[in-house]
């Protein structure tokens, strides 16, 4: 009888979920986007020149090694007459040419408005605009409009970046929504920072670890697939570490906090970088874990706020054999991304 009253609930619990989402869903008025996060539809009157989709590769197509070797998009062709079957997808990208009156122009002038267009036109140099939402939600189009089609060689080779960081913003916005739709522990993570004066955003789903809190060392995780991150940080730091000493510290902190993790040095190297404003060393690599025969990729930013004379180290790591690591590291930098210094906002009817 207990057993059944429990799945009972769990079946309850799993319907108002659902009706919650379809509920989200009809408020929008838009059908959620499909696909997959990496999937970028290239849309064109013409097959695009091979120059432009050279260039566009380059910028999109990047190899992440993970435990394989993996790219950050995958790019898809697609002529313009074929868009309906793929109008609901996630990532959508329309190369614009404005010496045609067609389908693509007429929609870029629907989307963007002319004035936009005319711009481009009157200046003669290519530009780049993006839009959330548009046909479905979670969505986003780029639109790569230039005078010519001559001209998407040269704006792909010089937009390549802001498109791959558009499309990735993007990405980390759908996926904190994701992660954040069954709630947050939003008082831990205040009284985490009136203790430490920091807070990161934990998703609901992750299981805590607060023993080591003295030691400097806080840790969450989600199982199946393992998605782990912690957060370590020092007082008394006269300035960053190099390179090699922060894959050091990594080491020698997933050998004692991760029950004898280390890094695989054949195959992580650390590099000069930024986080959130702030000179940072950032490390990508390989874990591994001989007592239990597991492993997986990793990556970790280290930063010093010498006004406080504090060092931050924040890692995140994946074990998730058989599966592409891609997406998960995606889900983990995204919470990393939630971290501050900040204090949190006052609680809703709390007096000023």
């Amino acid at each position: 009888m207990r057993a059944a009253k429990k799945r009972l609930l769990l079946i309850l619990g799993l319907a108002a979920l659902l009706l919650a989402l379809l509920g989200a869903v009809r408020c929008a008025g838009i059908t959620p986007a499909l696909g997959s996060y990496d999937e970028i539809h290239l849309i064109s009157e013409e097959p695009p020149p091979e120059e432009a989709l050279v260039h566009l590769r380059e910028a999109l197509e990047i190899p992440i090694e993970t435990v394989q070797v993996e790219t950050l998009f995958h790019i898809i062709p697609v002529d313009a007459a074929d868009l309906d079957p793929v109008r609901n997808r996630k990532n959508l990208l329309f190369l614009v040419d404005l010496s045609r009156r067609e389908q693509i122009t007429s929609l870029a002038r629907d989307m963007l408005g002319a004035e936009k267009l005319n711009e481009v036109i009157r200046t003669g140099e290519p530009a780049i605009y993006f839009l959330e939402n548009a046909w479905a939600r979670q969505q986003t189009h780029a639109y790569l409009v230039a005078p010519t089609a001559a001209f998407f060689p040269i704006a792909a080779e010089e937009m390549g970046t802001r498109i791959r960081n558009g499309f990735l913003q993007s990405n980390r916005k759908r996926i904190l929504e994701f992660l954040f739709f069954r709630g947050e522990k939003m008082t831990l993570a205040r009284q985490i920072y009136e203790r430490f004066g920091w807070r990161i955003r934990m998703p609901a789903g992750f299981q805590v670890r607060l023993d080591h809190m003295e030691e400097g060392f806080f840790s969450m995780r989600m199982d199946r697939p393992g998605r782990m991150l912690f957060v370590h940080w020092r007082e008394g730091v006269e300035a960053l570490p190099s390179p090699n000493e922060a894959i050091a510290l990594r080491d020698s902190l997933g050998r004692v906090f991760y029950d004898e993790d280390y890094v695989e040095p054949s195959r992580t190297s650390a590099f000069p970088g930024t986080f959130q404003g702030r000179e940072a060393v950032r490390i990508q690599g390989l874990w591994q874990n001989e007592k239990y025969t597991i492993g997986g990729p990793f990556r970790s930013i280290l930063f010093f706020v010498p006004e406080e004379k504090r060092l931050f180290l924040i890692d995140y790591a994946v074990y998730a054999p058989s599966f592409p690591k891609k997406y998960y590291l995606w889900e983990l930098e995204a919470v990393v991304e939630t971290f501050t210094l900040e204090p949190p906002p006052e609680p809703e009817g709390s007096r000023s």
